[in-house]
């Protein structure tokens, strides 16, 4: 079953399933808490006028009947989310989880994989600007043939079947090409940085951004107008998941004579090396540090808090040991 067909599905299951699943459940929380503590309330208040005066008269009926019951109102109505105990009530929403498990059988994917879909679909736009996109996308993946398979299941998040045909199989004309720039230039900023995330993500799906790569990603943010600041931002997030660098780009590194190597040894621990290491021990051990944890990365799409502090870690390390 195709993608677009799997979406059309999904939204009625959904449509369904909010009608007769997620309603009734919702209607019997609002109940609990707007109707049904302030009716128990006001029966236990009434019961004062239908009971014995010598038992109203007592201190411990009146606490346990009035001032208990208005207390408890009080904490629920002034609450702005249900209570746990009425949260944890779902009757009907446990036939809605039953139905999205029979769908999921058909269609190949989860409802999460299937909901993460349409997010995708929806950043990068209409159609118009996805047709507009597949021409960039099938420059990079030109480039590296051995990362086909990985490239292909990383766009299946994003694309259709016939995009993805599209994009594999098909060759672009240098004139549909700067059609394409054209059209990605005139969108509005936040877009363009939409596309960029996506095509730098695409090139890191197996080893790394090449050479090659990397300087296409620099030529088409070039194309689109990117100023100066947010192509260094672009290149400063993804230069640590470069696999070589030209040699007018690469640090010094002829020295660590700048600190002792007993300051030196907590960076050296970080990046799992021994004092002794090479620069190109430390080269590598740090290429394969940011390939598990840099943030972009879409298997750490997760634990991004997480990443974004192992990278300030692994990064500080890295250019201590430059030095």
């Amino acid at each position: 079953m195709n993608r677009n067909e799997i979406v059309r599905q999904y939204e009625q299951v959904k449509t369904f399933n909010t009608i007769f699943f997620k309603t009734p459940d919702l209607l019997i929380k609002f109940f609990l808490k707007v109707i049904l503590v302030p009716l128990s309330l006001f029966l236990g208040v009434g019961l004062i006028f239908l009971l014995p005066h010598e038992i109203v008269e007592s201190v411990g009926f009146a606490f346990f009947v009035l001032i208990v019951p208005g207390l408890g109102v009080s904490y629920i109505l002034s609450m702005t989310k249900y209570p746990k105990w009425v949260n944890n009530l779902q009757i009907f929403s446990r036939f809605s989880d039953r139905v999205f498990q029979n769908h999921e059988k058909k269609w190949g994917m989860t409802k999460k994989e299937i909901e993460d879909y349409i997010s995708h679909r929806t950043q990068l736009g209409d159609d118009d600007s996805i047709s507009y996109l597949l021409p960039c996308i099938n420059q990079l993946c030109q480039l590296n043939e051995e990362a086909k398979e990985e490239q292909k299941t990383f766009l299946s998040g994003f694309l259709n079947e016939k995009e993805l045909k599209l994009v594999f199989d098909k060759e672009y004309s240098d004139a549909q090409i700067e059609s394409a720039y054209q059209y990605w230039r005139g969108k509005e900023l936040g877009k363009k940085k939409t596309l960029m995330e996506l095509l730098f993500k695409l090139t890191v799906e197996q080893d790394g951004i090449h050479n090659d790569e990397w300087k296409l990603l620099i030529q088409i943010m070039t194309q689109l107008k990117f100023n100066n600041r947010y192509i260094e931002y672009f290149k400063n997030r993804y230069s640590p998941l470069r696999t070589e660098f030209d040699d007018y780009e690469r640090k010094s590194t002829s020295t660590l004579g700048e600190y002792s190597v007993a300051r030196l040894k907590p960076y050296y621990a970080v990046l799992g090396l021994k004092e002794e290491a090479s620069i190109e021990e430390i080269k590598q051990a740090y290429h394969n540090l940011v390939l598990q944890h840099h943030p972009d990365l879409p298997k750490n799409a997760d634990r991004i808090e997480e990443c974004e502090e192992m990278m300030m870690k692994i990064n500080d390390a890295y250019e201590k040991l430059q030095r």
